[in-house]
């Protein structure tokens, strides 16, 4: 198909389903081959955030720390979190400064989408999920560097703390993150896509991050607004 004919039928499409959360998150159902887990009424909590935030580490956390939950995650939409508060289920959502969330996204899909595009979905995001009552904000600093800690505060939020079995190692949880990527894309091992830190990966967004940020300009004045006002664990 055209590729600006497959645009101006897929936007239209795109929109209709993000209007509604049950039709969008039906969708998400039929997606295959990602850690993917869509929110039902029946499960635990859900996990949530835009791309290169922390998901993963948090679910790997989560994971080992309560082998008994079921965790909905990485659909990475505002209607997933909009389905989850409807359902009642306790909603945590990972922000990450957005300059490094959205060059690190960048980076992964090399550059498939612009800087700039990311940074805007980066803004719709937080902004649709800020509006979405009840729902806590974990920081991607929080999560690193005191992972044990904000696993055990959302297990309180969420009342879920006499499930929690053992602490977590960052090791445990590096090889957990490790072990799911590569479940995900079925033994692929590209370095910019794995979800643990590669030099490669690392190289390439400091060599990216000073365009990036020049790029940036008013929209990235308004990211960094909406991360400094959104309250965090």
């Amino acid at each position: 198909m055209n590729q600006g004919l497959y645009r101006r039928v897929k936007d239209p499409f795109r929109r209709v389903l993000e209007a509604s959360p049950t039709l969008y998150c039906a969708t998400a159902r039929l997606k295959r081959g990602r850690n993917r887990e869509v929110v039902t009424r029946s499960t635990d909590l859900l996990v949530e955030s835009f791309p290169r935030s922390g998901t993963t580490f948090m679910i790997a956390e989560l994971t080992l720390a309560a082998p008994s939950l079921r965790i909905a995650s990485h659909v990475h939409h505002q209607a997933h979190v909009q389905l989850a508060v409807r359902y009642g289920v306790p909603a945590f959502v990972l922000i990450r400064e957005p300059m490094a969330a959205c060059v690190s996204a960048t980076v992964r899909l090399r550059e498939q989408v612009p800087f700039i595009k990311m940074l805007r979905r980066w803004c719709e995001f937080y902004e649709a999920v800020e509006a979405v009552p009840g729902v806590t904000f974990v920081s991607f600093e929080s999560l690193t560097t005191a992972p044990n800690e904000t696993v055990a505060a959302v297990m309180s939020i969420a009342g879920l703390s006499d499930r929690v079995v053992k602490e977590v190692s960052e090791q445990e949880a590096l090889a957990e993150v490790e072990a799911m990527g590569i479940r995900r894309r079925r033994g692929e091992r590209d370095p910019l896509k794995l979800s643990t830190p590669t030099a490669e990966r690392k190289a390439k967004i400091e060599a990216a991050a000073a365009e990036f940020e020049r790029q940036g300009g008013v929209l990235l004045d308004r990211a960094n607004a909406i991360h400094a006002r959104i309250r965090c664990l």
